[in-house]
């Protein structure tokens, strides 16, 4: 049976709903391409910390979060047309995202039984072999089925778009932060750790990875819907492009794997770093971000907050002192 009770502090809820009204008001405050700066940030946020819930904590690298946002964002987008042409019945948004996320949980159990039996590199590649497959399935149906090339959608205000990008992010933060605290949470990171050893102590592996991946793949594909509406067309290239694979894993490699932080925080520098190197290097900045980012793992093999951790350790052990491990939560 797996369980997901959770203590939590009142003192612990305090920051989060600050920041989430700091964050409401910004459409009222920001301009117009500053909130797309920070919408972004959010979109990169919240694919951070979806993937890394499976994959940081397990250590089952998935390459597949592309088929899931292509999904999420697909299903939204289709049904989104069809209601407006009248063949749907018209449900309120996020009754239609709640709909693309479950298609995508039930979906990624499917997979996950049939996948999660492998591990290390074939695991990644065939992953992101089915993102690639679900891209090329989705093209074949518009071309061969329904004679389309991809979908139009209802034209939505930047607000509208903010907010449910802005509401992805937090259902996806406030359901792993969760499941993370939970006995669930504990599973996960015990079958990162050492798998057979949390087999040999009762631990229902296979159960717990399946789930897991699922929430994950649920929560990405939460996202990909919210997205969905910031486009007034979509087609299957860019909506399963694999930057939605790779650079979930970049941000957290980035941040630093070994805590939640590190995702949020790979998210904002890879989201402000990428907006100026497109803007002042607008002919170089894929090379230029490429080469920063090899070299981030070069020398940062345990990300930005694995370099602070150290530095203060270094510190403490100069001055005599120790400070508890505030940061691997």
């Amino acid at each position: 049976m797996i369980m997901f009770k959770v203590k939590v502090k009142p003192i612990e809820v305090i920051p989060p709903i600050l920041i989430v009204s700091v964050l409401a008001i910004m459409p009222f405050i920001l301009s117009e391409y500053y909130l797309s700066v920070l919408r972004m940030i959010l979109l990169w946020l919240a694919l951070s910390i979806s993937w890394h819930f499976f994959s940081g904590m397990t250590r089952y690298v998935s390459l597949g979060s592309a088929a899931f946002f292509g999904l999420g964002l697909y299903i939204t987008a289709k049904y989104l047309e069809q209601s407006a042409r009248g063949n749907f019945m018209p449900l309120p948004l996020p009754i239609i995202l709640l709909l693309a996320s479950l298609v995508n949980f039930g979906l990624a159990l499917i997979i996950g039984l049939a996948t999660l039996r492998i591990r290390g590199i074939y695991f990644a590649i065939l992953t992101f072999g089915i993102a690639v497959v679900a891209s090329m399935g989705v093209q074949w149906w518009e071309i061969k089925i329904t004679g389309t090339r991809g979908t139009y959608l209802p034209i939505f205000d930047s607000k509208t778009v903010y907010y449910s990008v802005l509401l992805a992010a937090l259902v996806a933060f406030l359901v792993t932060t969760i499941l993370r605290r939970s006995k669930f949470g504990l599973a996960l990171r015990m079958i990162g750790e050492c798998e057979d050893a949390a087999a040999h102590v009762g631990v229902d592996t296979s159960r717990y990875k399946i789930l897991g991946f699922a929430v994950s793949a649920m929560l990405i594909g939460l996202m990909g819907g919210s997205f969905s509406i910031r486009f007034p067309y979509v087609e299957p290239t860019s909506a399963f492009s694999s930057d939605y694979s790779f650079l979930p894993a970049v941000i957290t490699l980035l941040g630093g794997a070994g805590s939640v932080y590190g995702p949020i925080l790979g998210a904002i520098m890879l989201s402000l770093l990428q907006e100026y190197l497109r803007v002042a290097f607008a002919h170089y900045f894929l090379i230029i971000l490429g080469v920063l980012l090899v070299l981030i793992v070069l020398f940062m093999p345990d990300g930005i907050l694995g370099l602070i951790k150290s530095r203060k350790m270094i510190f403490a052990k100069k001055s005599g002192k120790t400070s508890p491990n505030l940061l691997n939560i």
